[in-house]
């Protein structure tokens, strides 16, 4: 995992200074309009409902605003919105919206995260030695992986195109044989998998964790080498650009990040972001619900917080 954003000392001192304020001084700022980032893929948008509904149990108005990934960065620096979940495999663009001075890191939310290629776990016939990478370069795991659309080349069923994955540069650094198809969205990536994982048919494509089906379905993650100088160097795996993520599987939390103007409007707003914190499995759950059972957002963020006001009820006070 990477080390924390920069400029953590002032993001203590902000922190303390929120928690050691009475809630009784946060009411005259409770009227102002919360804009959350939604970008439309439950993973992320399931701890920002749940933190809406924490929030107008503190008597602020929210509004859900949708918007892709990377434009919701744009708007978090503008101020058209107000907070953030950001996914360790975005890294870079997170860093650079919060040096932009706009943009504040309120910590980890306590969600671990995990991404990478994943693959299930009968594919290990196909592709005898995974989870070592080593294993993709046999030529029967190629052919097993090959459709009509990639072949020679085996397919990764690749993310939606807006995501941070950098699986073009890991394909040209360890010079695999595979060629990555983008999903349309978060739901056509797990349709892919999951019905081609129902057939038992070889399969391998982008995945992570929290997630309902990566958390259950017999699957691992590839594994590559950690990262070292060498990963890029050597000549070999071929040259890839300098801004390439490290070669390990990506893995660390979700942070929380938060517009610095409203965080100084609505200071209790932003104890209640500084202080919330959830799980995996909670995540996890929460998106089982919205995206097998077919609940609303609300629906499941409601249920969260009445079976946990001891839990919130401690970040209003």
């Amino acid at each position: 995992m990477k080390a924390p954003f920069t400029g953590g000392l002032a993001r203590i001192l902000m922190a303390a200074a929120l928690a050691a304020m009475p809630a009784a001084g946060f009411a005259a700022n409770a009227d102002e309009t919360i804009k959350l980032t939604v970008i439309n893929s439950s993973d992320t948008d399931v701890p920002t409902y749940i933190l809406g509904h924490v929030l107008q149990k503190a008597g602020f108005n929210v509004d859900y605003v949708s918007a892709d990934y990377t434009a919701g960065l744009t708007g978090l620096k503008q101020g058209d919105l107000h907070t953030f979940f950001c996914w360790d495999t975005t890294w870079d663009a997170c860093q650079e919206a919060v040096a932009s001075g706009s943009v504040i890191n309120a910590g980890s939310s306590g969600i671990a995260v995990h991404e990478g290629w994943w693959y299930p776990k009968y594919l290990e016939q196909s592709c005898p030695g995974l989870p070592d990478y080593k294993a993709l370069l046999q030529e029967g795991c190629v052919k097993a992986l090959a459709t009509a659309e990639t072949e020679p080349k085996a397919q990764f069923v690749g993310a939606p195109a807006d995501w941070t994955t950098y699986v073009d540069e890991t394909i040209d650094a360890f010079g695999l044989q595979f060629q990555p198809i983008t999903s349309g969205s978060s739901g056509a990536l797990i349709a892919t998998l999951k019905g081609a994982y129902d057939r038992k048919e070889p399969i391998m494509g982008w995945g992570y964790s929290p997630h309902w089906f990566f958390d259950k379905a017999d699957g691992g993650f590839v594994q590559f080498p950690d990262y070292e100088p060498a990963c890029f160097t050597d000549p070999k795996w071929g040259p890839v650009p300098d801004k390439t993520h490290d070669c390990k599987t990506p893995s660390g939390f979700l942070w929380k990040l938060m517009n610095r103007d409203i965080s100084l409007k609505a200071p209790a707003a932003a104890r209640i972001l500084y202080l919330f914190t959830l799980d995996a499995k909670t995540v996890a759950d929460g998106m089982e619900k919205i995206d097998v059972k077919g609940e609303s957002y609300d629906k499941m963020a409601e249920d969260w917080v009445n079976a946990n006001e001891s839990v919130w009820r401690a970040w209003l006070k």
